[in-house]
């Protein structure tokens, strides 16, 4: 299994195909396991004939292979503190 690593990152990729690449990203805390939601495409199996696709997981995808420090103090929730009430 292919892992990225740097210091106390961790972080899971998974790469198919090969020419320019495309960066998958999923939404929403997910991980790089495309396959597991019911999905209208596969974006790795669609594209895998025309680019290098790579689907990463995010740093709060759960249950993720990565691992590695949180260092925002707010956690998932952070964001609201930056709204002007």
């Amino acid at each position: 299994m292919p892992f990225y690593e740097r210091g106390p990152i961790r972080i899971y990729y998974e790469e198919v195909g090969s020419g320019f690449p495309l960066l998958i990203i999923r939404g929403g805390g997910l991980n790089s396991a495309l396959s597991s939601l019911q999905t209208p495409f596969n974006p790795m199996e669609r594209y895998k004939d025309d680019f290098r696709c790579i689907c990463a997981d995010l740093r709060n995808a759960n249950p993720g292979q990565s691992r590695g420090p949180r260092t925002h103090p707010g956690g998932r929730h952070a964001g609201g503190g930056h709204v002007p009430d």
